[in-house]
């Protein structure tokens, strides 16, 4: 009606200027944005081209897909949807537009053969070595993408990647880098050392000034994880209370419904000799057939071996050699003519005239009979009561369930209302960090939604959280904990603790300067390691992987300059645990032999690999450098 009124009053001078004046900001508007873009639905820019929400979580989502598939059990959803593996995909998309722009430019394509000889060597594809359609499609499917669609991504991939596999494929090992490779990887030390362990004293006393000077000094080391305490409703099928009773009735009514869960029928070993006959035959083409099995069957009546008049009559070419055996047959399982027969035949008269189904005439011989089997239905009552109250309450969680998703939907603030609707109760849980707590804030779930937006944020109900079948929660934030500084009280063990460590550090270190000093004045440093009981290693040739020395010895002894003509090079170490007091006395460089050719081999391998990545690694560093690039980092 208010439309209808507008369009009667705007006529004749009024509708032209009210329409002018519509015009007028819309026409600006319309044809500004064929000069601007804000890129609204873009995740990324690159060089004008958008990265949009929606190919970027499609992409996203068929690698989380991927690497499930990969993975399998050891799959991490949590871990594989956070903020850093988000970006870090993004940049994978961002180089693969840069080398997409940059294949177009350079018109390079990859013929229908080659991608097709491609598809054809994917081992995921192949069933003993060979392609296999089926499974090709399959694996597409799985995955939810149609072959075409597969294609057109390996095509691009492969048109991407020219470039850099060009790059990767030219590096090479030269042999200087091979030799300076093996001089260092190969490199072999002989040193002597002297560990010197920090000895820490559990009853050693520390004043309180130290406490107070260490804490304030190392105050970042104390400092509290934000945590949450929550609030929670759970609804949990097997928690619903006395559940309802069904009747005698019907607890019978599913017993003869499903009675073939409880009572195996009776089967019957059987035999048959068949004479063919087209459905379709004359009469006395017919009657000719059945003759001849009526007179198979008097002369099995008469005592001839049936098994041998199967063998030598019979034309069913499956069981015929087997004597006509057909095995043991239970209800359903041959035609409903054969069935009827067979199942009126008696271990007195196991021989029957002959029987018409559509193959012909058939002459069955009953051998055994197996009777039923199975449960009475008090034997199964307490199956049906079990199923029939499960049943029940998975009907009345769904009922819960939908009528609190509309509870908390109506306001999404409390959980009172629905507390008090349902009969549940508020329980509550935390406080916990972002590595969950115990109880159900162990559960990885209910901690993402606990730290999601929805929940710290805007301080509203999560949506349900499914913890197992017909068993979830709902949560609210009801108290926020904000990373602090810990009270000195609170933490004083563990500063204590510290103080303790570092003067142990310190009593070793004087320990090691000491024994330092006594080598620099010519006394053996294996002699001055003995006379004060502690550990001595000496090795002639240790490399850098000697399993008979400490890692983190090994590491630091590869960095000490070789000794040079003035004699061997004595240091003190820093350790883990304490410190070492080392006397380097040679280093031999590595040098392989002629015969070495396997090894050499491996050595090019690794260094033209590592050089290959290095420079595919800088050739996309370029690109982004000449590049332009933004991405919206609130929009992943």
């Amino acid at each position: 009606m208010v439309l209808q009124t507008i369009r009667e009053k705007l006529t004749g001078i009024l509708a032209g200027i009210f329409f002018a004046v519509l015009i007028i900001p819309f026409a600006f508007v319309g044809v500004n944005s064929y000069f601007t873009s804000d890129a609204v639905n873009a995740v990324a820019v690159v060089n004008d081209q958008e990265i949009t929400v929606n190919e970027f979580n499609q992409s996203f989502q068929q690698y989380r897909r991927q690497m499930q598939g990969r993975l399998g059990a050891n799959f991490d959803a949590e871990a594989f949807d956070q903020p850093l593996v988000r970006r870090q995909h993004l940049d994978s998309m961002i180089d693969q537009e840069l080398l997409a722009q940059l294949a177009f430019e350079a018109g390079l394509s990859v013929a229908n053969d080659v991608l097709a000889s491609t598809i054809r060597d994917i081992p995921a594809f192949q069933v003993g070595g060979v392609f296999n359609t089926e499974v090709y499609q399959a694996s597409l499917a799985a995955q939810g993408m149609t072959p075409r669609q597969f294609e057109n991504s390996t095509r691009s991939q492969m048109i991407m990647g020219q470039f850099p596999t060009a790059i990767a494929t030219s590096a090479i090992g030269t042999d200087w880098e091979l030799d300076n490779y093996v001089r260092l990887h190969d490199q072999k030390r002989a040193f002597s050392a002297v560990l010197v362990p920090s000895q820490l004293d559990d009853t050693a006393t520390i004043d309180e000034q130290a406490i107070v000077d260490w804490y304030n000094e190392h105050s970042d080391d104390y400092r509290s994880d934000e945590q949450i305490v929550i609030e929670y409703l759970e609804l949990d099928s097997t928690k619903l209370g006395d559940s309802v009773v069904p009747d005698e009735e019907q607890l019978r009514a599913q017993f003869e419904a499903q009675k073939t869960r409880f009572i195996s029928p009776e089967t019957r070993l059987a035999s048959h000799i068949l004479i063919e006959v087209d459905s379709q035959a004359q009469e006395v083409d017919i009657e000719s057939a059945r003759q001849v099995a009526e007179d198979l069957a008097e002369r099995a009546r008469a005592g001839e071996d049936f098994a041998t008049l199967a063998k030598e009559n019979s034309q069913d070419a499956g069981s015929a050699p087997e004597g006509g055996d057909l095995g043991w047959i239970e209800p359903g399982f041959m035609v409903q003519a054969f069935e009827d027969a067979l199942y009126k035949l008696t271990p007195e008269k196991p021989i029957s005239d002959p029987v018409r189904s559509g193959f012909g005439w058939h002459v069955i011989y009953l051998r055994d009979i197996r009777p039923a089997e199975g449960m009475t239905f008090a034997e199964a009552r307490p199956i049906l009561v079990e199923e029939y109250e499960a049943d029940q309450n998975e009907r009345r969680f769904l009922e819960q369930a939908d009528r609190l998703v509309d509870i908390i939907y109506e306001d999404p603030t409390t959980l009172d209302t629905a507390a008090s609707e349902l009969g549940l109760e508020i329980q509550q849980a935390g406080p916990f960090g972002r590595l969950g707590g115990e109880g159900i804030a162990a559960n990885s779930a209910i901690v993402k939604a606990s730290f999601s937006d929805l929940v710290m944020l805007q301080g509203v109900v999560s949506d349900p959280i499914n913890l197992d079948d017909n068993h979830l929660v709902v949560i609210r934030m009801k108290e926020y904990l904000p990373e602090a500084q810990l009270p000195l009280d609170e933490v004083r063990d563990q500063v204590v603790q510290s103080v303790r460590r570092q003067r142990a550090m310190e009593a070793a270190r004087v320990q090691a300067d000491e024994i330092l000093a006594q080598v620099a004045s010519g006394a053996d440093l294996a002699e001055v390691g003995a006379e004060n009981e502690l550990e001595v290693l000496a090795l002639e040739a240790a490399s850098r992987t000697d399993p008979g020395v400490p890692r983190d010895l090994l590491q630091k002894l590869f960095l000490i300059k070789a000794p040079g003509e003035e004699g061997p090079v004595n240091e003190v170490l820093e350790l883990s645990d304490g410190y070492a007091v080392v006397q380097l006395q040679s280093v031999t460089d590595g040098v392989l032999s002629a015969a070495d050719v396997v090894a050499a081999q491996n050595y090019i391998r690794r260094i033209t690999n590592a050089t290959a990545n290095n420079e595919v690694f800088s050739f996309m560093r370029m690109l982004r450098s000449q590049s332009e690039i933004k991405v919206y980092e609130d929009r992943l």
